[in-house]
């Protein structure tokens, strides 16, 4: 039987990381991933989104050029040619991603993975051979996968998630996308830009839940200027229709029916916990996802987790840190992973970002908050660009200035979030920010002037 020092179980962000960090601090490590290495995120996730939101930006900075003078010619999108380009960018990243195991003399092996034991795996390789591999530490990066509601027709061909809309070739002409989750509304925006005629499906009214309410209620106007019609109500079926697929949504005591070509489930992950051998071993899980500790730690001694398998928060930026922290603790390091400022965001157009706390989260809490808000139409840099919309949203605690939240929904977003970031991880108020200079057109001033509102 093989031995090795970490046996890491996924080879997604989570993974990938947690056998960098292993193998840099001398081990012997093994990785085992099922499909293809890099998981979710670089293959069929936040890359290629990534790119996909790029190229809206791109044909929007081109529509901006027509107005700015500059005779671009008819614009024409090749969505063949388009997810080439996205296919050679996902490759690079991945290529990438395989270089640095290599060099660090991790092995990678593709196939399947339980435990049998807190200290041996069962390995399951593509080709249908079986190895057991002892280890002083596993590693459970297992992953997420995309959830489905339980309706007729769930699982029909046609009816797709992101995975698959990433994939397509040719632009879809319509799309019925289910959801409110932040994936739903980056395929609502993104594909209503590029051509297609979308509808938007949700159980809710109120879109992005747990993001601040403001700047949900201001993207979804933005969606239906966009031509996104959106539909509220429980789905009771998806059947073969006259466009492709038909869905049967009821609420308010009436029934509608949306038909498009495809139909696309976004409603968010569900944590990889089956087939594992979790049980078998004692390895605690809570509402469906592995229980950790703040060093990525099981309830079981020597078995880590980390990623979106341990269902804590499900950010590509999360996996990386929790990875690291569960890679270097498996060969005795103490890494603790930190969730207190975690800044996040959604590739819509235009862009959302957020660090810390609601409005009303705050207060929820009681705290005795104030609100500052500052228009990016105001901003000369916006101006220029020709990217007025949007606002800046500042939470602070009434007395002390202390940043308990920055929400932010406008050009550049995911940039100029982590200036707030930054400050709140310092404990900063939002007299830092105010009073730090800050180059001019910019928009990073956007920020600025937010705050300074809040001391007049």
């Amino acid at each position: 039987m093989d031995k090795k020092d970490v046996v890491v179980i996924g080879g997604g962000t989570a993974g990938f990381l947690s056998a960098q960090a292993a193998a840099q601090h001398g081990g012997n490590v093994i990785i085992v991933e099922k499909e293809k290495v890099g998981g979710i995120c670089p293959n069929w996730g936040c890359i290629p989104m990534c790119f996909m939101d790029h190229s809206v930006d791109v044909l929007n900075s081109l529509k901006q050029a027509k107005r700015n003078g500059i005779d671009t010619g008819e614009l024409k999108i090749d969505y063949a040619r388009l997810m080439e380009e996205k296919d050679r960018v996902v490759k690079g990243v991945v290529d990438g991603m395989e270089a640095r195991l290599q060099a660090t003399s991790v092995q990678v092996v593709i196939g399947t993975a339980k435990l049998v034991s807190p200290n041996e795996v069962e390995i399951t390789h593509h080709d249908g051979k079986v190895e057991k591999v002892r280890a002083d530490k596993i590693i459970v990066a297992s992953g997420s996968t995309s959830r489905r509601y339980d309706v007729p027709g769930a699982y029909g061909t046609g009816v797709i998630t992101t995975r698959e809309l990433l994939s397509l070739k040719k632009l879809p002409e319509s799309l019925v996308i289910i959801g409110r989750s932040v994936t739903a509304l980056e395929l609502a925006t993104v594909w209503s830009s590029l051509g297609s005629e979308v509808n938007l499906v949700t159980r809710k009214p109120e879109l992005l839940p747990g993001e601040d309410e403001e700047i949900a209620r201001y993207i979804k106007q933005v969606l239906i200027e966009n031509g996104v019609h959106i539909y509220t109500g429980d789905i009771e079926s998806i059947d073969d229709g006259n466009e492709g697929k038909s869905i049967t949504i009821s609420g308010n005591g009436k029934k509608q029916v949306v038909e498009a070509q495809l139909a696309v489930f976004a409603l968010g992950q569900q944590p990889n916990v089956e087939g594992l051998g979790l049980e078998k071993v004692g390895v605690a899980l809570d509402n469906g996802r592995i229980r950790t500790n703040e060093k990525m730690e099981t309830s079981i001694e020597g078995i880590f987790s980390a990623g979106d398998a341990t269902g804590e928060m499900m950010l590509a930026s999360i996996a990386m840190v929790q990875g690291m922290a569960a890679g270097t603790n498996a060969m005795g390091g103490k890494a603790i992973v930190d969730y207190r400022v975690v800044p996040r965001s959604i590739r819509t157009v235009p862009p959302i970002s957020a660090v810390g706390m609601t409005e009303n989260e705050a207060r929820e809490k009681g705290l005795n908050i104030k609100v500052g808000k500052f228009p990016f139409e105001q901003n000369p840099r916006a101006r220029i660009i020709g990217e007025p919309r949007g606002f800046v949203k500042i939470i602070t605690e009434a007395g002390s200035g202390k940043i308990l939240g920055v929400h932010m929904i406008g050009p550049q977003a995911p940039e100029l979030i982590h200036e707030a970031a930054a400050v709140m991880r310092m404990n900063g108020t939002v007299r830092d920010i105010a009073s730090t200079v800050h180059g001019h057109p910019s928009l990073h001033e956007t920020i600025q002037r937010a705050a300074q509102i809040m001391l007049m």
